[in-house]
């Protein structure tokens, strides 16, 4: 992996957060640990589940921005 690649994009709307899976590394462990994104990569849920998508993430050495 590419050190400061970027995986997943985080765009918080208030309730709802949108995370955009944008490398095929990202989707990938997504599909593997999240379930299968909306077609784009977009997937929404409310910011404590998005909490806990990002830590497993960091466990897993992904990073954010």
């Amino acid at each position: 992996m590419t050190e400061g690649w970027q995986h997943i994009e985080i765009n918080g709307h208030g309730t709802i957060v949108v995370l955009r899976l944008i490398s095929d590394e990202g989707r990938s462990w997504f599909e593997d640990n999240v379930g299968d994104p909306v077609p784009r990569g977009l997937y929404t849920c409310e910011p404590r589940i998005a909490q806990d998508i990002l830590q497993a993430a960091a466990r897993d050495l992904l990073s954010w921005q």
